[in-house]
């Protein structure tokens, strides 16, 4: 039955969102889903029971407690937040709550703040809260996350945030934290994808059988999570991939960028 509180409308239903979205139901919580893409709204209505779909952003929060904000950029969370007509901020519930979990610059955690304050919205908890695993954890609930803000807030989302986890990290100094600690762990990522790609195209041009070096690699201290994630579909070309490469790639330059900006202070 989908009678668990708080309702949650669920922001970007892309590879994880949706996966993460689905799990929601799944657990109990009624979800309003919203999307730019039509047909993902339509999959997202079957799951059923405790699955509806809105077709902006401000009717999705019209009678939620919750909003998750899953979309890929944070050019693309800034209307969907604040757009004047259509945007969620200014249709929330008092006392709502918005749980980050796009990878964003912690300088635009900062930015959603300030521009919540600007609408006279600071009644409005919100939750610095990125996510990693990608889509198969994100269907089964076992993301890691890196949470951050005040603690009553994290406290008040604590049912959400484990029902979508199996690692739940709460990142100390408030509001920016979880991005910044998101952001280091992308660039590991990144460099392990890199160097993935790296190991086995080498192999290939030594001649050998890239089957079993991947087999015997995966198995070795030197392997790693994105070294037996990813090679997969590096191997066979009907493997479904799992995430876009454009993806990774703007989380590491959204970390570069960070740490620039931050040894410029």
């Amino acid at each position: 039955m989908a009678t668990q509180s708080p309702k949650i409308a669920f922001a970007g239903l892309g590879a994880m969102g949706f996966g993460m979205a689905a799990h929601l139901v799944k657990s109990g919580f009624d979800v309003v889903g919203f999307d730019v893409y039509q047909p993902v709204l339509e999959r997202f209505r079957d799951l059923g029971q405790g699955a509806s779909s809105a077709e902006t952003p401000g009717a999705a929060v019209l009678d939620v407690e919750l909003l998750i904000c899953m979309v890929a950029t944070s050019i693309q969370a800034n209307p969907l937040l604040f757009d004047d007509k259509i945007g969620a901020a200014r249709g929330l519930k008092e006392n709502a709550t918005i749980i980050m979990c796009s990878t964003v610059a912690p300088a635009y955690v900062d930015e959603v703040q300030a521009s919540l304050k600007d609408l006279n919205r600071q009644d409005i908890r919100l939750i610095d809260s990125p996510v990693s695993g990608g889509a198969g954890r994100a269907a089964d609930g076992s993301l890691s996350i890196f949470a951050s803000g005040e603690t009553s807030h994290l406290e008040h989302a604590r049912a959400v945030l484990e029902c979508m986890s199996g690692k739940l990290y709460e990142i100390p100094g408030g509001l920016g934290g979880g991005s910044k600690a998101k952001l280091i762990h992308q660039i590991f990522a990144g460099i392990h994808i890199a160097m993935a790609s790296e190991a086995m195209g080498l192999a290939a041009l030594a001649g050998l059988d890239t089957r079993d070096a991947f087999e015997k690699l995966s198995a070795g201290d030197g392997s790693s999570w994105m070294f037996v994630n990813r090679v997969p579909p590096m191997l066979d070309p009907d493997h479904k991939p799992y995430s876009a490469i454009t993806i990774i790639a703007k989380d590491v330059v959204c970390g570069l960028q960070s740490s620039q900006e931050a040894v410029s202070i």
